[in-house]
């Protein structure tokens, strides 16, 4: 009987869409954030993802939808979950052992999905005027209220707020100082280094939410809420 060698093994057609996908949308996130939303064209994008306009129609439908989308695959960044909640970071937040943990990892990532959509906003902006866009921004900021106000919610359910703050209070504090306008004032209008701007905001949340003495131990450089965290390198910015 004769053997008969596999062929090397070809990706489902589930992964080579979402590669066709993850390209598509990488290549519209350099236009957008490049020409901005008026000057971003389907064609253009088709040609720097070396794919058929055709395709991208197909995966996106429309350009409102093509920004949509690009701003969610760029805020999930490597995991790329629509689900915010359903991120293992998030699932860390959740398991961490004090509210100083919870807020040092919410910073660390949340942070960085500011600097990855960071270069998107004016194109956002520029399409608000277009209803997917509206709508599906409204809903992005509506999920990280909620989100916020879980994480509060465990905070409080947990004992680690400080004494006398109302948890509905401390998830707008947490709201308001926790967004990507914070992040481009500071780096992009007062010209703050990341590490500053989220130093800062991270300091400024331990303070506001936590107990004095909490809050105090939080930003030392040997704090265990920010141990092995991109964050533990910026808390010296604080003294600068």
């Amino acid at each position: 009987m004769t053997t008969v060698k596999a062929s090397p093994a070809v990706p489902p057609r589930r992964e080579r869409a979402l590669r066709t996908r993850l390209r598509i949308a990488t290549a519209a996130a350099e236009l957008f954030a490049s020409v901005g939303y008026a000057g971003t064209t389907i064609e253009a994008v088709a040609k720097r993802a070396g794919v058929a306009v055709q395709t991208v129609y197909f995966v996106f439908h429309t350009k409102p939808q093509l920004l949509v989308e690009t701003v969610r695959i760029a805020g999930g960044g490597p995991e790329g979950a629509s689900d915010v909640m359903a991120r293992s970071w998030i699932k860390d937040v959740v398991a961490a052992p004090d509210g100083a943990r919870r807020l040092a990892l919410a910073m660390e990532h949340g942070s960085q999905i500011y600097r990855r959509l960071g270069p998107l906003w004016p194109a956002i902006q520029a399409a608000l005027g277009e209803p997917e866009v509206r709508e599906a921004w409204s809903g992005i900021v509506s999920g990280r209220r909620e989100g916020m106000r879980r994480i509060v919610d465990l905070m409080a359910s947990r004992g680690e707020l400080r004494d006398g703050m109302d948890p509905s209070l401390a998830s707008d504090i947490l709201f308001g100082l926790h967004r990507h306008e914070l992040y481009l004032a500071f780096t992009q209008e007062a010209g703050w280094s990341f590490d500053r701007y989220r130093a800062w905001t991270y300091a400024t949340l331990c303070d506001q939410l936590l107990p004095p003495d909490v809050a105090r131990d939080a930003v030392r450089e040997d704090a265990p809420a920010t141990a092995g965290l991109e964050l533990a390198r910026a808390i010296p910015e604080l003294g600068r």
